[in-house]
């Protein structure tokens, strides 16, 4: 039985960067060339940092628990950091990692189907390697969990996509509206983690729809994104009273 002291001094002395890299080598040996290969939207002439640069920094922001931009930025200005990012990625030229404003610029023009390429990559490595095979339903089908998520929620409309539900007060009779982006995630549970490998947004098409987008909608259209990466792949979904409908089923 491991003492909590002891699980701290285990704890301290875990090199958590060179057990990244160990699982990145055996199972994503490609991610960082996918990293590089991702369409930069950027004008060339004035790009300091590739995607692989910018993508990275951000999945070692999220795999080390940051919570802000800010934060990660103070936190990976360290020498041994940059030194770290730029053997990983090849640069040996590496003297700085990109400031949050230069990584929020290029998100907010990527293309998200770029960034559904990567995940498509590592789910398929994943599976190819066979290491997750115990966790299949009666030895079988694999486990796939559906369900919709608030993202934002806005007072007032944020854009022609938004979703909007109305509130009324039954005190004062006044009556509010809500504007929100939701989405539909598609995720492979294995054991106590999920992976997520498939996403789709729940939003209309235009502010003027006499129908607005909702969860069901969005689930015909997962459903085909998810046949179209994963042809061959058995299938069990998961989900809750929602999804017990003939819309599902056919």
């Amino acid at each position: 039985m491991v003492t909590r002291k002891e699980k701290r001094n285990r704890e301290k002395e875990a090199n958590y960067f060179f057990e990244f890299l160990k699982i990145q080598k055996h199972f994503f040996r490609d991610l960082m060339n996918n990293l590089k290969k991702v369409a930069d939207h950027r004008h060339q002439s004035y790009i300091t940092y590739g995607p692989e640069v910018l993508l990275f920094t951000m999945m070692l922001k999220n795999m080390t628990g940051l919570k802000s931009m800010r934060n990660m930025s103070e936190s990976f200005n360290k020498e041994e950091c940059i030194k770290n990012v730029g053997k990983v990625l090849g640069l040996d030229s590496l003297e700085e990692l990109p400031h949050y404003d230069t990584i929020n610029d290029f998100l907010s023009g990527l293309d998200v189907n770029e960034l559904e390429k990567i995940r498509t990559y590592m789910i398929k490595e994943l599976l190819k390697k066979r290491s997750l095979e115990s966790y299949r339903i009666e030895g079988k089908y694999w486990g796939v969990i559906i369900d919709g998520t608030g993202l934002h929620t806005f007072h007032k409309k944020h854009c022609k996509h938004c979703l909007r539900r109305a509130y009324t007060n039954k005190e004062t009779g006044e009556t509010n509206v809500l504007y929100m982006h939701h989405v539909l995630e598609a995720k492979l549970v294995v054991g106590d983690m999920v992976f997520s490998i498939a996403s789709e947004f729940i939003e209309n098409e235009s502010e003027n729809v006499s129908k607005q987008d909702c969860e069901l909608k969005a689930f015909d259209r997962l459903a085909k994104k998810i046949k179209k990466i994963f042809k061959r792949l058995p299938i069990c979904i998961l989900g809750d009273s929602l999804y017990a409908c003939e819309t599902v089923f056919n």
